[in-house]
């Protein structure tokens, strides 16, 4: 069982940190906090109840016989060979990362060495330590055999809910990832600066953020189709023209984007059944049409 494991993590990050709290909270042992600095390592160890708080990351791992290693994307796989030359890895032993983007194979010179292995990643935003981030979300899981059994039960200890996919779809799916959530960020910083222009000045991202609650809300409740709003979704051609006049004067580099969008969500409102086939087709033709007019 994994709370049977003994656990090292090997970065002390937010993801880090979440991880080690979240294992305390559900009874498994971490043995080993390790990352780049003491400090960093020191305050890991301390929500995880952990003995040891390193800067020598194989000291870590050859503790552990569960090895998580949360840092940045671009240094799991020199920090697993490290480990691995470093006598990190037993057989036997499980070797996960949480990168969205990276597959399992990236930890090859630990299943080398006998470990199994696993990208274990929470589809959830980590701003800072907290053991209950986990709870209810969803962990995208890919690896072998082993590794995939050993993520489930993870998940099943976190509370979350695991779903196995391939690792030639990873890059695929963590783009869905960033554009649903990173964009989202970046929308609401343009909206905010068109708001800001319109007047609102410092109450623009206040403004704001009601109706992004409420999106996100609606997007729990139902369907994207269901939860859609807007002039798009009544077929009010004249506010979108006067949207796109207005973009064009304001902040023309905005208007393809505002266009692309807008066909899509229009193909959300067509699925969504309440608007009519001559009003549809109106919209259309008003975002494809380069005047805008």
């Amino acid at each position: 069982m994994v709370t049977d494991r003994r656990f090292a993590i090997i970065g002390a990050g937010a993801v880090g940190r979440s991880l080690a709290a979240a294992l305390r909270a559900r009874g498994a042992q971490v043995v080993a906090v390790a990352s780049r600095t003491l400090a960093s390592a020191r305050a890991g160890a301390a929500l995880a109840g952990s003995p040891l708080a390193a800067t020598d990351l194989a000291v870590a791992a050859r503790l552990a016989n569960s090895v998580a290693l949360c840092v940045p994307d671009d240094a799991i796989a020199a920090v697993c060979q490290s480990l691995a030359q470093a006598g990190g890895f037993e057989q036997g032993d499980v070797a996960f990362h949480v990168s969205g983007a990276l597959p399992s194979q990236v930890l090859a010179p630990a299943q080398a060495c006998g470990a199994n292995i696993l990208s274990f990643h929470p589809a959830q935003t980590f701003a800072h330590a907290d053991a209950d981030a986990f709870r209810g979300a969803y962990c995208v899981i890919e690896g072998d055999e082993a590794g995939l059994a050993f993520g489930r039960e993870l998940a099943a200890l976190l509370g979350a809910i695991p779903v196995a996919i391939g690792a030639a779809d990873k890059p695929l799916y963590h783009a869905a990832l960033c554009l649903a959530c990173n964009y989202l960020v970046t929308l609401a910083d343009l909206g905010a600066g068109l708001l800001c222009a319109a007047g609102l000045g410092d109450h623009s991202l206040p403004a704001l953020q009601p109706l992004l609650r409420g999106a996100v809300e609606n997007l729990a409740r139902s369907s994207p189709a269901e939860a859609l709003t807007g002039p798009i979704s009544r077929g009010d051609v004249a506010t979108l023209r006067s949207h796109l006049r207005a973009l064009a004067g304001a902040a023309p580099a905005l208007v393809p984007l505002y266009r692309s969008l807008g066909v899509h969500t229009l193909a959300l409102a067509v699925r969504r059944g309440t608007l009519g086939e001559e009003r549809a087709r109106a919209v259309r033709e008003l975002l494809e049409r380069s005047d805008g007019r």
